[in-house]
């Protein structure tokens, strides 16, 4: 018998079942509170042995894991990477939104009867002229969806209607509690004028009777409802898959070698340290010993390794923050890394959200300028600091969001950093997420560092 790594919350119990009691579903807790987990608990009690989910392409490999931690069953579990993947007919299958686009795949899809579709970040569904929201939920009635071959459909998404009350459509039409055509939906339950150019929405209307309507499939709770059986910190990592990096700021590393030798070193120092680490957790030796074997990397190969992989996953985790940034899921975030690139990286990716940094290079006049900017400043709603940089000292109550995009190799450093944000001053439940590379050393080392830092914050 398998035994799932984490065992959920009393709250995500209550969420599982309320999903297992519903055929159509949507839980659209706040952002943090673990809706995957709850999900996966759900299947378990319906005990679905087909299941389809559909999400994000950031997050896709994420939903493989939450399977392993969350479920004591051993299905098998398909990532759907390609449109030349095959689609198996049992277990789970993961895919992405975009890859709906290839007819291939969506064919495929479309012949398998599933005990259930997942439906992760639903708002992407919200426009009901989109092709994904087609594919998924159909387009007049000789145009049916993949939903028209589920038993049992749930979306999840802590942001059900990200800018009106008309992005709810879509998702009460599918789960056949309106019947009414669109504009009439809008007219019932949005306030707005005609500008001209069409109806513009400024508001809402009829709230009451739009709330008991929703009440017949959505379960909503937020933080603080459930902040008795949430501890004050938590630690989760997510896993997300790799991209390609830009060789330029490996130039000293490169010389007097062509590409592809560096690219064998790089392969070669990975499978050895994983190599390493697989063997200490099958000789079940103590837990101690894995932190010894991240003491032994701190050489050339390692390090370059280690550099390399926090740029490989930039793009992915860039896209999982971001739409947490533009939905409003998250309003501030602090984001810690080791390396000047993977930093920079981030500033850039972030700019339009105000984006600071702090690390070795910033000026002494801008490094406070920036902490007080980021805490007082409602614009400014990222901040992005090396660990031993910006990791003690420092105040940054302003975000209860953490994301290591890369961790320190002394667990104290990273639990340190977590704490400029869980300190006097913060009154919301603190979220640390560490984010490794799938199918790299990374995901040891990450987990390995994740444990760690939870136990010595906990001694805080």
């Amino acid at each position: 018998m398998i035994v799932p790594l984490e065992t959920p919350f009393p709250y995500q119990q209550v969420g599982a079942h309320f999903l297992s009691n519903h055929r159509q579903a949507l839980l659209a807790d706040e952002m943090g509170l673990g809706k995957s987990c709850q999900a996966v608990v759900g299947a378990d009690i319906i005990g679905a042995n087909n299941i389809l989910v559909l999400c994000p392409a950031a997050v896709r490999i994420n939903w493989e894991r939450e399977f392993t931690r969350f479920s004591p069953l051993d299905r098998p579990c398909t990532v759907l990477l390609t449109g030349k993947d095959r689609v198996p007919t049992s277990g789970v299958v993961v895919c992405s939104y975009d890859l709906l686009a290839n007819e291939k795949t969506r064919e495929q899809l479309k012949r398998i009867r599933w005990c259930l579709l997942v439906l992760d970040e639903a708002h992407a569904l919200k426009e009901r002229s989109a092709k994904r929201t087609k594919a998924v939920y159909g387009h007049r009635s000789n145009a049916p969806g993949l939903m028209v071959n589920a038993v049992r459909t749930w979306r999840l998404t802590g942001t059900p209607a990200p800018n009106n009350a008309s992005e709810l459509y879509t998702h009460l039409k599918s789960a056949g509690l309106i019947e009414m055509p669109y504009w009439d939906f809008v007219f019932r339950y949005c306030d707005g004028f005609d500008n001209g150019f069409g109806f513009k929405i400024t508001g809402h209307k009829n709230v009451d009777e739009l709330k008991q309507l929703l009440g017949r499939f959505m379960l909503r709770r937020k933080k603080e409802e459930v902040m008795t059986e949430l501890p004050p910190i938590t630690f989760q990592e997510v896993t997300v898959e790799r991209t390609s990096v830009d060789l330029l700021p490996f130039t000293e590393q490169l010389r007097g070698k062509t590409t592809e030798q560096f690219m064998a070193e790089l392969k070669l120092a990975d499978s050895t340290l994983k190599a390493a680490f697989l063997a200490i957790k099958d000789s079940k030796t103590p837990f101690q010993d894995r932190l010894k074997v991240l003491e032994s990397m701190a050489n050339g190969n390692m390090t370059t390794l280690r550099r390399y992989l926090g740029l490989a996953k930039l793009t992915r985790i860039g896209d999982i923050l971001e739409e947490e940034l533009a939905t409003g899921a998250v309003q501030k975030i602090v984001i810690f890394g080791i390396h000047k690139d993977a930093i920079e990286g981030c500033r850039k990716r972030f700019a339009k959200y105000g984006a600071v940094t702090l690390y070795g290079g910033t000026p002494g006049e801008k490094r406070q300028a920036n902490i007080d900017r980021f805490q007082k400043d409602p614009k400014c709603r990222v901040f992005i600091g090396n660990i031993q940089a910006a990791g003690t000292g420092i105040t940054l109550t302003a975000a209860h969001e953490v994301a290591f995009i890369e961790a320190d190799w002394v667990p104290a450093n990273n639990a340190q950093a977590a704490m400029r944000c869980h300190r006097i001053g913060q009154d919301k439940p603190v979220r640390v997420r560490f984010f490794s590379c799938a199918g790299s050393v990374d995901e040891e080392v990450m987990d390995t560092l994740r444990r760690k830092t939870r136990e010595l914050a906990k001694l805080d």
